[in-house]
């Protein structure tokens, strides 16, 4: 029997989106566990923990190691990019990448930054504390070569103004600013047609919304990415929806396999929705970074198009 971290410490009682969140984790975790995916023991865990994060971050490293030009594209070398919610979850490792193929980073977020227990690169990049919603970000923004937003809200009190007007907000200060490329990271299509816009609709229109403002600023210049569960850390939770590194990573390998695929394929859309193959935070952030160094542009809608961005 698979053994799940319990995710109860982070769950808001009586949250309906930490509910739906937590029963989609649960649904991979069965899935996983009645195919005989054998969780790692207690011992294996740590060596796990971080393992794709640690197989993808290698050649970043190695570059700052060596300090060499040539070890990495110099697309990004010097150019200015600002990453909107830049000291979250899926934001700072973008920001950490940016920092490593040589950019010069910009991080707007309401709680400022850095984040805490990061690495040394946080001190290259300037944190800036405001609303991207109210503030004036054409200063901020002015002389940049991309954007990327990594904005995103669930569950709070209104997610179509956090998802949707927040992000429109930015586009129009980027397209004024005269910012070559535009990087959004939304979510899936799957999510508005599971049947659950009871819970979820508002964080859906919020996304449509902001899709749209991309794609009528940006046509040409633009990167949407859509992953349908995002994991990494160490930690599980339901609000909002996150589960650990070592554990995505076994999901992500079953769900991913040629008979998950076709099952999900012939399934109703929650059903493929909870069959999708979660994507690890750092290809979602190489992906973003992709997008921005103009090697990626379109709507990348599936798992196998954002692990190929680079």
């Amino acid at each position: 029997m698979a053994r799940v971290r319990p995710a109860s410490r982070h769950f808001r009682k009586g949250s309906c989106v930490g509910l739906l969140a937590l029963l989609l984790a649960s649904a991979h975790a069965f899935v996983h566990a009645q195919l005989g995916g054998c969780l790692s023991r207690s011992q294996t865990q740590t060596r796990a923990s971080s393992r794709r994060e640690v197989l993808a971050l290698l050649p970043l490293a190695e570059a700052l190691h060596a300090g060499s030009a040539e070890a990495l594209d110099s697309a990004l070398r010097g150019q200015k990019v600002v990453v909107l919610g830049g000291s979250g979850f899926v934001g700072r490792r973008i920001c950490q990448r940016l920092v490593a193929e040589g950019a010069q980073v910009t991080s707007i977020s309401r709680t400022g930054g850095p984040p805490s227990k990061v690495g040394d690169w946080a001190s290259s990049v300037a944190w800036k504390r405001k609303d991207v919603l109210t503030a004036d970000l054409v200063p901020e923004m002015t002389g940049a070569g991309a954007v990327i937003s990594a904005i995103g809200s669930i569950g709070s009190a209104d997610d179509e103004q956090g998802n949707g007007a927040t992000n429109e907000a930015a586009v129009a200060a980027a397209a004024k600013a005269g910012v070559k490329r535009f990087v959004l990271v939304s979510a899936s299509k799957d999510v508005g047609e599971a049947g659950v816009d009871a819970i979820f609709g508002p964080y859906v229109k919020g996304k449509q919304r902001a899709e749209a403002a991309v794609k009528g600023r940006f046509s040409d210049s633009s990167l949407v990415l859509q992953p349908s569960f995002i994991y990494g850390g160490d930690e599980f939770s339901a609000t909002p929806p996150r589960v650990a590194g070592w554990y995505g990573e076994k999901v992500e390998n079953l769900l991913a396999t040629e008979l998950f695929r076709a099952v999900a394929s012939a399934s109703p859309a929650f059903l493929r929705l909870a069959l999708s193959p979660p994507l690890a935070v750092d290809d979602v952030a190489k992906a973003a970074v992709a997008g921005a160094a103009g090697r990626a542009t379109g709507t990348l809608e599936s798992h196998d198009a954002i692990l190929a961005a680079r």
